[in-house]
This record gives structure tokens, sequence and C-alpha cells, in this order.
């Protein structure tokens, strides 16, 4: 085996009259988020197990590690880059069950971050590494600049590099405001060809703090200036939310014919109580022509205030069948076909649940229109993303598992290309 041509490891590793072939790592150089790292090994001892590591320093510089003893097949050979993503000891899997293991102090803060993770591989036997390779994987690719739009929205547009004009995709994110998810999601959709406009609609820079009674029409104007733009189809725009941006973006699309289709990340079925702590006030989200639209009020009640148990509140709240009826999206009236993505053990809404409503309702009114709902038995909330970053912290705060985020990120994120690529969209 590589390393054993006579009786120690440390004397073999320096003959150079073995037989053995050189054992060569082989990863890319550079991918972008989403893309499979496509690791191999070659020149391994067939049916030994060898030990393959990952080190990767994330764009803020911190350092997240996993493992995964593999053994190599009968042609010598570890090839990490041909599964799908589920099983523990594939290359994104194993991005995927990264942890820190020094995580970073209370009073870190954090550095202005990079536009890339650097991760560095290695396969090692009985502790001693035989070979490594390093790839630099782009979190926004390279070359990809958003133009910050003039006037009254607040908004990032990113240019495909193909000439001619594209599918508009306007990007929504979630309750915690601003716009680094959406304009992280636009400039990958801009790699792939796609016009992508990002969207902050509160909490960024003159924009109102807290989600309350935000005008939908602020949105609508969004979408007009990207429809107005000359690199982009008017019959094939689309908009992409989620989480709360997700309730914005089926609702905004209810009510504008123009948007060829959907895309809802962790989707919301009605428009529910704004939140601007610490007073929260019993108000709706989204207002139009100055008005609060009907909204379904959070359920409090003694038992929520005893445990703060989010998802029992969720479901007391989507029992008040009076509220919803008035304030359920009406979906039937939204023009395009509807992508939903939700993970079943989302732990901050119920949102497969709410998928469930949507679909349910799209039939009731036998809409003509085509729904898929995407839902992942072993996720979270945090699956609006392409696969590729470690997932270990995210499924502790968002629910799911690593491995089932992964999965859900890996799986969903083509179903939205493949989605969004379709000709054409009206």
């Amino acid at each position: 085996m590589p390393g054993r041509c006579h009786a120690s490891i440390g004397l073999l590793l320096t003959l150079v009259a073995c037989t053995q072939p050189p054992v060569t790592f082989s990863a890319p150089d550079q991918i972008v988020l989403g893309e499979s790292p496509g690791v191999f090994v070659q020149g391994l001892e067939p049916g030994v197990e060898y030990t393959i590591s990952a080190e990767l320093a994330d764009a803020f510089e911190r350092v997240w590690a996993a493992e995964s003893r593999v053994v190599a097949d009968r042609f010598g050979e570890i090839d990490l880059s041909t599964s799908s993503g589920a099983s523990s000891t594939d290359a994104l899997a194993l991005l995927h069950r990264m942890r820190m293991p020094r995580p970073p102090s209370d009073d870190w803060e954090p550095p202005p971050p990079n536009d890339f993770n650097q991760i560095m591989w290695s396969v090692a036997l009985d502790g001693i590494t035989l070979a490594s390779a390093d790839t630099r994987q782009w979190i926004t690719p390279p070359g990809m600049t958003g133009e910050r739009l003039l006037g009254d929205v607040a908004a990032e547009f990113f240019r495909p590099a193909q000439a001619g004009t594209r599918s508009g995709v306007l990007l929504l994110g979630g309750s915690g405001g601003g716009m680094d998810w959406a304009r992280r999601t636009a400039a990958l959709l801009a790699a792939q060809g796609h016009a992508a406009l990002a969207v902050a609609y509160f909490n960024f820079e003159d924009l109102p703090e807290h989600l309350v009674e935000l005008p939908v029409e602020y949105v609508e104007a969004a979408l007009d200036s990207l429809i107005a733009r000359p690199e982009v189809d008017p019959a094939r725009v689309a908009i992409v939310g989620y989480s709360k941006g997700a309730e914005l973006a089926l609702l905004v699309a209810s009510r504008r014919p123009d948007v060829g289709s959907v895309v809802a990340f962790a989707p919301g079925s009605a428009v529910f109580q704004g939140f601007r702590p610490p007073d929260y006030p019993v108000v709706s989200s989204w207002s139009a022509r100055g008005e609060g639209l009907p909204f379904v009020p959070n359920a409090y009640d003694e038992r929520f205030f005893e445990t703060f148990d989010g998802m029992y509140l969720w479901y007391r709240t989507l029992a008040e069948h009076e509220a919803f009826d008035a304030a359920a999206i009406p979906v039937e009236n939204i023009g395009g076909d509807i992508l939903l993505i939700s993970g079943v053990d989302d732990q901050i809404w119920p949102a497969t649940f709410m998928g469930e409503q949507i679909v349910a309702r799209l039939g009731v009114n036998e809409s003509e229109r085509e729904v898929r709902h995407l839902a992942f038995p072993e996720a979270g909330h945090g699956i609006a993303a392409p696969p590729g970053e470690p997932l270990s912290s995210v499924a502790e705060r968002l629910g799911g598992t690593a491995l089932g985020n992964g999965r859900a990120r890996q799986e969903g994120w083509q179903a939205v290309l493949e989605f969004l690529a379709r000709e054409p969209y009206l």
C-alpha cells in the first residue's frame, strides 16, 4: 500500500525504488458556489481505508473542518464527485457537515467579507498526509458586480454576461431585511444568464427599519424598473423570494399579471402580522394605497409566553380561520407558474404546511398554472441557497440536519435553475 512497500511508513515515503505510483489529489482550482468540487484521488492501495479531510476558511476568515474515512476502490482511487450529496462521504456532504473546531469568541467582530471561501483538501493514512489540493469557491462569481439603481428603490442590477434580451428575475430576501441574500442570489443567477435585480425593502439605508405596513407599490415600482431594462424580455419575468420575501413575492405576483413565474423558498400562504419590537403593534406586514392589508394576527396565549415555542404560536395563528380566509394570498390570480421549496423540519414557520395550503387553493380554484412543491423531510428554514457551504450551524438554528439541508439546497437550486430557464413564461 502507499507508504508501505517496506515495514515502516516513514522509511517508505523516502524510497525512490518503490513501484507504487505517487498519490495525487485532484480538485479544481476555482469553482462557483453550487458547483461540485470534483474531488478525485489516485495512486492509493485498493481496499485500504483512508482519511479525506477538508478545511474551509469562509468569507469572514472563520475556519471550518470535517473528515470522512473512505475505502479506495479496486483501481486505487477515491472519487468524491459523483454522488447525489446525500452520502456522508461525497465532497459536497463533507462541506455541509463541517463544524468550527475553534468558534469565535463572544466579542468577535466580523471583518469585511471576502467574495470567496478557500478550501484545503487532503488525504491521509495513519495520520500521515499523502497528498493535498486547494480550491477557491467563489460566493460572488468573479467579475459579477451590481449596478446600484438611482431613484426611490434600493436595488442593485446584475447584468448577464450574454448579449441580447434575457429573462428578468427580481429577488426579495426575508425578515432580516437588507439586501445581502438578494444581492448574493442575484449575482449567482446573473452568472447563469439571467438579468437579476436584488431589492431591499426594509432595514436598509433610508428604508423603514421594521417590517410593518410596508407598501407593496414599492416592490411593484422595482418590478417596473426591471421590466423596462433593455436587457430584459418582458415575457420572461420572475420573482424569487425567501421566507417573508416569499410571502411578499406571491402577494405581488397575485396583483401583477405580467409576472411570468414565482419561486418561493419557505413560503407563507397569507399576509401575517407585522414585526416591530419592542411594542409589537397588531398591524399588517404590508399595505396598499396607504392602508394595511388584511392580515392574520399572532395568536399569543399564556402557554406561548411560558415556553416561547415559536412553532406552537404559528400553528395557533394558522388556526384563526376567519382571519386566515380574509388574509390568504389569492395565488389563483398569479399569471405564471409557481415553484415552492420548503423544509419539513422548518423551525421558523411551518413552510411545508403553508406550501400545501397554496397548492390546495390553486386546486380548489382550478388554476391552469403549473405548481410544484418540493418538500424536503430533513431540511429546515435554511434552504434558500446553492449547496457547498457548512450547514451544521444552520441546522442547529433553523431546523433539519446538515446533510438534509445540503440535499435540499442541491436539488432545490437545480430545480430553480431549470424552472427559470423555461421558454417563455407568458
